[in-house]
């Protein structure tokens, strides 16, 4: 790795202002975020629906992978492609469509959460993210609490999709991130005779995420309190807009899906509960801000 350290210059008020330094690397002979996250990863080798948004099936010619429990695009490996980095349940139309698995499904949702946790400028804007320091003390907590920045960034777009067109076949997507139990929801959805989502969930099995966080791990146990918190307050939104969820839903966002992601269940609670939702965005961000420093300290980027 070589390192280029620069003067900070800034025009302030037709003055020149020296504002720190900048430190600007390659990564030559250093083993980058995006190849960490990739090694060992499966190839693609099936059929299977192409998304082009959260909701919107593509008919891009693209495989899926039999192992997939969803899929990341991960495109390039600096900052300022940050925007294109996204997550979602069935395979991703962009080109930088990788499979998420059992296996690697924590090496995805930390580097995901890396990625996103940045502010971009001027000043970051070219730097390369690099394989994190895994034997950092502070390593363990932000892999458990990126499992829940991953479920709720605004480029969360895993979703639950019935009888979807692809290929001219009938497909089922399923939400490997969804947190709640199947018990759960189909006790809400009895309580309000909301039969759709009742019957949706009456032959499924828990998913991925929900087994993490409250199966043998107890992932949930070892979240931070403002982890914890997020979580928390989305599980109340949940328990809170059954009735208008049962109200919204319909074949295009595909509410009665019981195990729906953020990308679906969002739509409802900012329509009807815009007061929670603003809390609920409040304590995401707090989480976010206090866990953005550690990017650098756990040595995904350099300062």
């Amino acid at each position: 790795m070589n390192k280029f350290v620069f003067d900070i210059i800034e025009n302030e008020s037709f003055t020149l202002q020296n504002k720190g330094v900048k430190t600007f690397y390659n990564l030559d002979g250093v083993e980058t975020l995006s190849s960490w996250m990739e090694d060992g990863m499966p190839k693609n080798d099936i059929d299977f629906p192409v998304l082009e948004s959260a909701l919107g099936v593509s008919h891009n010619n693209k495989k899926g992978c039999s192992s997939a429990i969803g899929y990341i695009n991960n495109d390039s490996n600096n900052v300022q492609q940050q925007n294109v980095i996204h997550l979602m349940s069935a395979v991703c139309k962009a080109n930088g469509n990788k499979p998420v698995t059992v296996n690697n499904f924590e090496k995805m949702i930390v580097g995901f959460s890396a990625r996103k946790l940045i502010l971009r400028n001027w000043l970051s804007d070219k730097d390369e993210f690099i394989k994190p320091n895994t034997n950092h003390q502070y390593f363990e907590q932000f892999k458990y609490d990126s499992l829940v920045h991953s479920i709720f960034h605004i480029h969360s777009f895993q979703t639950s999709l019935r009888q979807i067109e692809y290929k001219g076949q009938m497909w089922d997507i399923k939400n490997e991130f969804f947190w709640m139990s199947r018990d759960r929801m189909k006790e809400l959805a009895d309580n309000m005779g909301y039969d759709e989502l009742y019957n949706d969930a009456r032959t499924a099995s828990d998913r991925h995420v929900y087994k993490l966080l409250f199966g043998e791990e107890r992932i949930y146990d070892k979240l931070s309190p403002d982890a914890k918190a997020v979580l928390d307050k989305a599980t109340e939104l949940v328990e809170l807009s059954m009735e208008m969820r049962q109200v919204m839903a319909n074949d295009e966002n595909h509410l009665n899906s019981w195990d729906a992601g953020y990308a679906q269940l969002k739509l409802v609670w900012k329509e009807y509960f815009p007061e929670q939702f603003k809390e609920f965005r409040q304590l995401y961000k707090n989480m976010e801000d206090r866990m953005r420093p550690l990017v650098y300290e756990l040595g995904f980027l350099m300062k």
